[in-house]
């Protein structure tokens, strides 16, 4: 049976242990979960999408063109 220290994990940007449910999931990581906790990792993202407006903007298009092409041959009736 797990010990209740293997149920939690350290987030290295509010410096706290948290449990494991407050961290997303990330397969290429070694315990399978996110280097952050859903918190922090959210709210780095809000800094990076304030810092690069344009690229979010780009990202963004891409996204609608792919989806757009994707539906362009679909008859919504059917």
């Amino acid at each position: 049976m797990p010990t209740p220290a293997a149920r939690v994990k350290h987030c290295p940007d509010c410096d706290s242990k948290r449990p494991l449910r407050e961290f997303g999931r990330n397969r290429q990581s070694a315990d399978g979960l996110h280097y952050y906790c859903k918190e922090c990792a959210a709210a780095r993202q809000r800094q990076w999408a304030k810092a690069n407006p344009s690229k979010v903007k780009q990202m963004r298009d891409a996204y609608l063109q792919r989806v757009y092409a994707a539906n362009a041959g679909r008859d919504p009736y059917e």
